[in-house]
């Protein structure tokens, strides 16, 4: 795949996000943690505390891959063409797959816990946008479950694309009238 995206571009929108969901989590309460049945299943704290858990899997998958051994690390291998156009496109489409269980919210989000884990994916893509040019130079691959053997970049394109995926229902159920 020649990539329109970059480490740079795909790191800073991962910035927007994160800044997005704190305005988000700032509304009120009741409105964060209503579920619009129409629109999602989750709440709004369910969309960011599903999307935090993955991030924490993928920063633990480029770590892997900086180190260039783990348990899912793998020589080689290529993304399916409907995942690779998904990552070239950078738009999930919707209703289409279900999040595995490690990464599933819980029925009732605990603030505090959500909050942790949003300031750990935080720092923990802070300091990998630091290392870019060393992700770069990974040649090795892990498996995401749907897409397949990804790259370095392919995992940093996989975590905006899924963060800002979220963020759109999260942005739709928040605005939604009940």
């Amino acid at each position: 795949m020649s990539p329109t995206f970059s480490f740079e571009s795909e790191f800073a929108s991962l910035e927007r996000s994160y800044a997005e969901i704190q305005r988000l989590l700032a509304a009120p309460l009741d409105a964060v943690q209503r579920v619009a049945p129409e629109i999602s299943g989750w709440s709004v704290e369910q969309h960011i505390a599903h999307l935090s858990l993955a991030n924490e899997l993928v920063a633990r998958n480029l770590r892997s891959l900086l180190k260039g051994a783990g348990p899912f690390v793998v020589d080689s291998g290529d993304p399916p063409a409907e995942a690779l156009a998904i990552l070239a496109a950078g738009v999930l489409p919707r209703g289409r797959a279900q999040a595995p269980r490690i990464v599933r919210p819980p029925e009732a989000v605990n603030r505090e816990y959500l909050a942790d884990w949003l300031a750990g994916n935080r720092k923990d893509f802070t300091e990998l946008r630091q290392r870019a040019a060393e992700l770069a130079a990974c040649s090795k691959k892990v498996p995401h479950q749907i897409l397949g053997p990804l790259t370095a970049l392919e995992w940093v394109r996989f975590a905006s694309t899924h963060t800002e995926h979220h963020l759109a229902i999260a942005r739709e159920v928040l605005a939604s009238k009940r």
